[in-house]
This record gives C-alpha cells, sequence and structure tokens, in this order.
C-alpha cells in the first residue's frame, strides 16, 4: 500500500477526468492540479516531491485517494463495481446465471463497467467512486477508503476467484416450487400481494 512521489506523478499523468476541457498536454495538467486544490502542475509536484517526511504515508494515501475518486477508468479495460463492505466481505453487481439446488439465486459480477459507468455513479450518488488500476490503489481502498470502486476485472478475479467461478452451482433442474414459495412469501412479506 506503499506510494512513491514517481508513482503518485506518473498516476496523475495518466489521469483523465470528464467534462474536461479540450487542453493541450501541459494546461490538462494544470487543469487537474487545481481540481485537487493546487494551483498548477508544478505546486502540485512540488508538494509531492517534498512532502513533510514525518507523514510522507498519509500524505501519499490522501492524495491517491483524492487522484481515485476523480479519474475515469482506462478505455478497453473491463471493470467491475465492488463494494468494500467490511474488511471479510465485498458486495458487487452481479447478474442471474441460474438457480442452485436449494431454489437459491446463483450470481457472478457484472463486467464492462467502463468510463460512462463511472460518470452517472458519479452523478447520481453522493458515494465516492475509486477507480482502482494498481495493486497498491486495491489495497489502499480495501483496507483504508472503503466504498465503491471500480476494478479491473482481471484483479477481481485475482482477488476474488470464488466470485466468478459460480457455474458449478446452477442445476438444470431447479426446486421451482420451493422457489415458487419463497418468492411468494417475499412479496407478501413486502406487502405487494
Amino acid at each position: 500500500m506503499s506510494f512513491s512521489a514517481e508513482s503518485i506523478l506518473e498516476t496523475f499523468k495518466d489521469t483523465k477526468v470528464a467534462d474536461a476541457p479540450k487542453l493541450k498536454h501541459t494546461q490538462y495538467l494544470n487543469y487537474l492540479a487545481k481540481r485537487l486544490g493546487y494551483h498548477d502542475y508544478n505546486h502540485f509536484k512540488g508538494c509531492v516531491r517534498t512532502a513533510p517526511s514525518d507523514r510522507i504515508g498519509d500524505f501519499y494515501l490522501g492524495l491517491m485517494q483524492k487522484i481515485c475518486a476523480l479519474r475515469l477508468p482506462k478505455e478497453g479495460v473491463d471493470h467491475v463495481r465492488l463494494n468494500d463492505c467490511t474488511w471479510t466481505s465485498v458486495g458487487f453487481d452481479s447478474y442471474f446465471i441460474g438457480w442452485d439446488k436449494r431454489g437459491r439465486e446463483v450470481r457472478v459480477p457484472t463486467p464492462g463497467h467502463g468510463v460512462f459507468s463511472a460518470m452517472d455513479f458519479r452523478n447520481v450518488f453522493d458515494e465516492p467512486l475509486y477507480v482502482i488500476e494498481t495493486e497498491a490503489e486495491f489495497h489502499a481502498w480495501q483496507l483504508k477508503w472503503g466504498a465503491f470502486a471500480l476494478v479491473p476485472v482481471a484483479m477481481a478475479k485475482s482477488r476474488f476467484p470464488s466470485l466468478f467461478n459460480q457455474q458449478s452451482k446452477v442445476v438444470e433442474d431447479p426446486p421451482i416450487a420451493k422457489i415458487k414459495r419463497r418468492v411468494q412469501r417475499e412479496l407478501k412479506d413486502k406487502g405487494l400481494i
């Protein structure tokens, strides 16, 4: 979970944000630095390189948190949206792939979250949405930042393989009567029938 001045500067230079005006590279870096609360790119770079040694970890961690909360996912890389519920569990957007032998839904994470998904989420919700691209960012998100994150599918699969390996639980002949009873009970509990 350690970040260095150089890794932060490289990440910063690669960061794309929503609604940025059409600018030349240097102008864009100045624009992005201002979005993070700095006067310009040189001010940002100077602060990163001369961070106080007694609290450099907190400074870098907080700065990466701001960058991850601001940036958009890279084009051409599928992401899944995860929600860090606690240190021991993670939630995820999912889709239905079938029923198990007990009549319960079997679901797997939904891939395909990208630029528009991130922009829509941020426009609708007040919650932060972190765009994670590296292992260090993933550790920081899971252990410190929490909230929602867009994580590349390959990284999510390496971290949580069991979320993706659910096909073996699907049965061809699920207990339909049991499923119908559960649905009826849930609808009744919600006052819908």
